[in-house]
């Protein structure tokens, strides 16, 4: 009888420690590295307004889901962003829950997603095609060309 008791505390310890409702938790912090500093985000996720983040407050803690999270940008003087953020499993909660209950508990938290922790946005300034520079460069001073062999004019006195 001893010998059951243990494996099976033994069995559902290890089950357990596979267990992202335990091990990771419901939700998660993302950290947003935000350029220019003025940028402030909003982010929603099926039409509810989870919270915003800015260069004073660059982070924000969200509920885990299969759902993807909808990140809106806008600065001043730069053209608005919207980025979507995909979930993906972790291992944590495929693997134990297999164990556990099948996963049905990570699946019904969220606990088995996951988003991507850290998200770097960087806005254009407006009127500037996407991958050019946003700082502007002078054009080259007009040069005057004389057919080869030819005598440059003289300069005029």
């Amino acid at each position: 009888m001893k010998p059951i008791l243990i494996a099976s505390i033994s069995s559902l310890l290890l089950a357990l420690a596979g267990c992202a409702s335990i091990t990771d938790g419901t939700s998660q912090v993302l950290i947003f590295k935000l350029d220019p500093k003025e940028t402030r985000c909003t982010l929603t996720r099926e039409s509810t307004e989870l919270g915003s983040v800015s260069s004073g407050q660059p982070t924000i803690s969200v509920g885990k889901s299969s759902r993807d999270i909808v990140v809106a940008c806008k600065a001043d003087g730069y053209a608005s962003k919207t980025m979507r953020l995909v979930s993906s499993t972790q291992t944590a909660g495929v693997v134990g829950g297999v164990f556990l209950d099948l996963g049905i508990t990570d699946m019904i938290t969220g606990a088995m997603w996951k988003y991507q922790n850290e998200i770097s946005v960087i806005l254009e300034r407006e009127g500037v095609a996407p991958g050019q520079s946003s700082t502007a460069v002078p054009a080259p001073a007009p040069v005057a060309s004389a057919p080869v062999g030819a005598s440059a004019p003289a300069a005029a006195q």
